[in-house]
């Protein structure tokens, strides 16, 4: 009976926070411009193509991009409540993804089909498996296909960009349980490579089929101060109520507390995300907000810091090095995308995970064209395209029983040789916090003398 409550405790704390979250970004969307300004901004965002990288802060204005993105999260939180979704960090993570995604991508008109889709393939194939919701909530990612077809003069179009979206839809859960075994889940963003293979198919069809251009979109850079203000306020009313309930820990369960700290965690890698931006000084639009949210987000998940540091250093090595433009809103944003390859660091070691940051990097800037910007989790495809090449890449060295054993050695060595670096790290660390504390306490106790 005590852990029936405490799952529920656990369940209701994360809706809540998603609620409180959803409720805010839709109620500012109203202090941001009058509703005259927000009716003419949706409409406008509803008749942009939305493919990458469609900035909806650009194309209607700060207002109704937090609009578009409340209630898109708010509709959606409320379908999982509705099939009794169980409320976990992995749903923190694909709500503030979607949320995310929002102000750059999707909207109500062209998610609605696919999530659609997605209930009706639930419904005859798995009654009883709601968890798959969350995940067709991440075929969206393919909403931009349905307002391209959508947005053209034809009405004819219109019927076929609903019949798309629809069949995206149906199709896209099954195809992501498929293709989520040949990645053997080192891709942390697995939606964004089965969303990739469909999206390759769906830019032939709407370039050659229907005849449609896709046409590229630039990013607004004037609202910086305002969405500063607003990822500084989202990750630090967060860490108070971490604060304000740890001095209390005695009073509540440890389940609640280890709901805190990945809340605490969403918190820190959300402002690590801001900090990025500033020391790069690179303004703040609508892609680098979402992927903020996406990254801070999936922190709770499935990924610790040094997971994803390595895949990251990777990146900034090709920014640096080989493309020269590291001050840029593309490589910041892949860059946070790299956490998709923090369980191939888990796995495998630092050098492989800092390897596969270097090959990730490349082949997400050259993976845009297969596309067209349909995709809207374009380093999800590419960091699947990286996992299966890397492990083709060993298979192809193991076939040799003697170049095996070289490999074999030579990597237990190397992984040794990391975990007694992390361990000497992490001693130094909790070292100097350990001291920190005791200075503070000194401190204190100098001060409450007087």
């Amino acid at each position: 009976m005590e852990k029936t409550n405490q799952a529920l405790l656990s369940t209701k704390f994360i809706f809540i926070f998603l609620l409180t979250y959803a409720s805010s970004i839709t109620i500012a969307a109203f202090f941001l411009a009058s509703p005259q300004t927000l009716f003419l901004g949706m409409r406008q965002i509803i008749a942009s193509p939305s493919n990458l990288i469609t900035d909806y802060v650009h194309i209607a204005g700060v207002g109704p991009a937090f609009l578009n993105s409340g209630l898109l999260t708010l509709s959606s939180l409320f379908l999982l409540r509705k099939h009794r979704h169980h409320f976990c960090s992995l749903t923190v993570s694909v709500i503030m993804m979607l949320s995310g995604f929002s102000f750059f991508g999707k909207n109500i008109i062209n998610s609605a089909p696919i999530i659609i889709g997605c209930l009706v393939y639930l419904r005859i194939h798995h009654s009883k498996r709601q968890d798959l919701l969350v995940m067709g909530l991440l075929g969206t990612c393919l909403s931009p296909i349905v307002s391209t077809i959508y947005c053209t003069p034809s009405s004819f179009n219109k019927l076929i960009a609903l019949a798309i979206g629809l069949l995206i839809g149906y199709t896209i859960l099954p195809i992501f349980e498929f293709l989520k075994g040949h990645t053997k889940e080192l891709n942390l963003y697995n939606m964004g490579f089965s969303a990739g293979v469909v999206g390759i198919v769906g830019n032939l069809t709407t370039r050659n089929v229907l005849a449609i251009k896709m046409v590229p979109h630039a990013l607004s850079f004037e609202h910086h101060h305002f969405l500063l203000f607003f990822l500084i306020v989202l990750f630090t009313i967060p860490l108070l109520v971490f604060l304000n309930f740890h001095n209390k820990r005695r009073l509540y369960s440890k389940h609640l507390l280890l709901d805190l700290r990945k809340i605490l965690r969403f918190s820190l890698y959300g402002f690590l995300g801001v900090s990025i931006t500033l020391i790069l000084n690179v303004p703040l639009s609508g892609i680098l907000v979402g992927a903020i949210l996406t990254f801070a987000g999936f922190s709770m998940y499935n990924f610790k810091f040094h997971y994803f540091l390595f895949p990251a250093l990777g990146v900034l090595l090709t920014a640096q090095f080989i493309y020269q433009d590291l001050a840029t809103t593309n490589s910041i944003f892949i860059f946070l995308f790299a956490s998709t390859l923090s369980p191939m660091t888990r796995k495998y070691g630092l050098l492989a995970g800092t390897m596969a940051g270097l090959i990730f990097s490349l082949i997400t800037r050259n993976t845009h064209p297969l596309t067209a910007g349909i995709n809207l989790y374009n380093c999800g495809f590419s960091g699947g395209v990286t996992v299966l090449l890397l492990d083709f890449i060993r298979a192809l060295f193991y076939r040799n029983f003697q170049l095996k054993q070289f490999c074999q050695k030579n990597y237990h060595q190397l992984i040794f040789f990391e975990k007694s670096l992390l361990t000497k790290f992490q001693l130094i660390y909790r070292t100097f916090f350990l001291k920190c504390i005791k200075n503070k306490e000194r401190h204190t106790k100098k001060f409450d003398q007087y």
